[in-house]
């Protein structure tokens, strides 16, 4: 990936440093909430807490009173690419690559309020949560070295610090029609824009790109839960696709080494975008009255994601933006998650853990798909008769084989190991979470 896009970036810089350097374009599938990304983010037969709204809307209608989440996560991602090494007329050159990227923001956040509805149970909620960030803050670096001395190393090294991004304000309705089934619904509308801000160190100058971008539209999700035993729960959820314009600006410059700004550019371009569907389909088990076990599959379907006259290009994949090689690949989730639910003091004390194996939307060079593997942990503790507060850690890893700097033909082991940290609120406003 890196190796096909470098040497144009060095020559084109302002144009292609947006699709290059944004980090949620390498690891990105949708996932909100503490106690979700604890279980392996196997929640859409679970879908018990205000993140519902986005898992599997049918979910809202079992709750118990009025509640209010605020969710918070924090992530660091790191690419490691492997030395790579070739050898010219009396001489061997050396490439080293690497990046990083953090990022901390609320997470999601809503409030709910139950009502009946024909005199059956269903809930109303509202929400707020951030669909595709832009405030990651990292820092590229590439060494090109002759092993015998013969020039000296060649270093670039390339900030980016974003903020914002493209933000969904949801509306959820949740009804229970039978003693079995629930059903709900979640319009989400896409408002606010991303800001990106690049710079890169290139041999005496530094190169700039400031980049606004904004999605207008809206979209639905719609979920179902199936309870036909008291051990038993089975959920499905569709979040359809969005076809939306999409604005973007761009503002690129360049700084020599006294500090003088040049060849300053503003370009503008109104595209359209599709965002892909999302199917996903679930179980929860429950073996004994304090163990609670979950399990996913979901499809993101990436092949359909496409954005159209972008800066005046053709159709191209997204959220890539750029012509690959190969094309991109439906994204396919398996994920495991687990529950206990201890009494500790007079209170429940939940424990909970999980596994994934999330399909990336991109190929690696020999066209198979790159598996993100993930390991989850997490607990739950009621804080007060009306506060719950919870925490979840994940970590991340993937391997797998890119096309080299030096040619397409030589290999190059990609390693990316993620962190993530999640914290939530929850405060029920009507009951205590014994009852």
């Amino acid at each position: 990936m890196k190796s096909r896009l470098l040497a144009p970036l060095l020559l084109l810089l302002p144009f292609v440093l947006h699709s290059q350097y944004k980090p949620w374009f390498n690891m990105f599938n949708f996932a909100y909430g503490a106690k979700a990304r604890a279980m392996g983010n196997a929640f859409t037969a679970v879908a018990d807490d205000l993140t519902a709204a986005f898992w599997n809307p049918a979910g809202l209608v079992s709750g118990r009173g009025p509640e209010f989440y605020l969710g918070y996560k924090s992530t660091a991602q790191d690419h490691d690419y492997e030395l790579q090494d070739r050898r010219v007329a009396g001489d061997t050159r050396l490439y080293n690559y690497n990046f990083d990227s953090r990022l901390s923001q609320i997470d999601f956040f809503a409030i709910s309020a139950p009502f009946t509805l024909l005199r059956r149970p269903a809930a109303l909620a509202m929400g707020y949560y951030r669909y595709i960030p832009y405030g990651f803050k990292g820092t590229t670096r590439e060494v090109i070295t002759s092993l015998n001395g013969l020039w000296p190393p060649r270093r670039t090294v390339t900030g980016f610090a974003g903020a914002e991004g493209f933000d969904v304000l949801s509306f959820s309705l949740a009804l229970r029609p039978g003693r079995f089934f629930a059903a709900g619904v979640t319009l989400q509308q896409f408002f606010n824009s991303g800001r990106l801000h690049v710079f890169s160190d290139l041999d005496g100058f530094q190169a700039h790109s400031d980049l606004t971008e904004s999605v207008r539209g809206r979209n639905v999700i719609v979920g179902a839960l199936l309870t036909p035993f008291r051990w038993l729960q089975l959920g499905a959820a569709w979040h359809a696709g969005l076809r939306s314009r999409f604005d973007s600006t761009r503002l690129s410059w360049e700084v020599d080494s006294q500090g003088e700004e040049s060849n300053e550019m503003e370009e503008s371009c109104q595209a359209r975008v599709i965002i892909p569907e999302h199917y996903a389909a679930g179980l929860l088990l429950r073996p004994f009255s304090w163990l609670a076990l979950s399990a996913d599959y979901s499809v993101i379907e990436w092949d359909n994601a496409f954005i159209e006259e972008y800066y005046g290009l053709p159709r191209l994949p997204y959220p890539q933006l750029n012509s690959w090689r190969l094309p991109q690949e439906q994204g396919r989730n398996l994920r495991l998650g687990c529950e206990a639910r201890l009494p500790v003091g007079g209170r429940v004390l939940s424990l909970r853990g999980g596994w994934s194996r999330e399909s990336q939307l991109y190929t690696d060079r020999y066209g198979d798909p790159v598996r993100l593997f993930g390991v989850s942990a997490g607990a739950g503790w009621e804080f007060s008769r009306h506060m719950l507060l919870e925490v979840a850690y994940q970590r991340q890893k993937a391997d797998y084989v890119e096309d080299g700097y030096f040619g397409l033909k030589a290999e190059v082991p990609t390693h990316f190991r993620g962190n993530v940290f999640f914290l939530a609120l929850t405060y029920r406003f009507g009951h205590v979470f014994g009852e």
